[in-house]
Parts: C-alpha cells; structure tokens; sequence
C-alpha cells in the first residue's frame, strides 16, 4: 500500500517467503523480530476502499487500481501469519 520495500534480508533472520512482486516478504529472529510486508491486519473491504481512494487521488493509476481490485478477494495466507505473529509473542 505505502510502495515501501525492503530489497535484501539481514544476515541474522530467517526468511519466512516471497512473491514473484517481492522476494523478500516476511523475515523473523527468534525472541527478537518478526516482519512482514504486506499488511495482515487489511481485510477485503479496507483494501478495496483503500484501492479505490488512492486511485481516485491519482496515487495509484488505473491499471494498478484494476490489478490490485481483481485480486483483492483471492486466497490469502491472513491465518497462518497471525498464527506465526501468536507463535512469535508466545515464545520464551
């Protein structure tokens, strides 16, 4: 959504996946980070209106609001990353 990316993983995380978009999409050290990219928190309709909003002020074009609103109800992996983010503030 910000257009933020981060290009490389630190030498001391364990990358947690990528995409063809970004490769480095989530990184995590244990008992001290875990990261993602994207936002897990964004539900369908937060993105679409998201989508829509910054296409209507010219912050996304017309392809890229398409693209993005084509995709927004797809399969997600939201439940597995809030099980990881559990994992994570539950380890000792």
């Amino acid at each position: 959504m910000h257009r933020d990316v981060v290009f490389a993983y630190p030498s001391a995380v364990e990358p947690l996946g990528g995409s063809p978009r970004c490769l480095t999409q989530g990184m995590y050290a244990r008992n001290r980070l875990i990261s993602v990219q994207g936002h897990p928190e964004f539900n369908e309709g937060i993105v679409t209106h998201l989508v829509k909003m910054r296409n209507e002020q010219g912050i996304f074009e017309d392809e890229q609001a398409r693209d993005a609103l084509e995709r927004v109800g797809r399969k997600h992996d939201g439940v597995v990353i809030a099980e990881a983010f559990l994992r994570f503030l539950l380890e000792e």
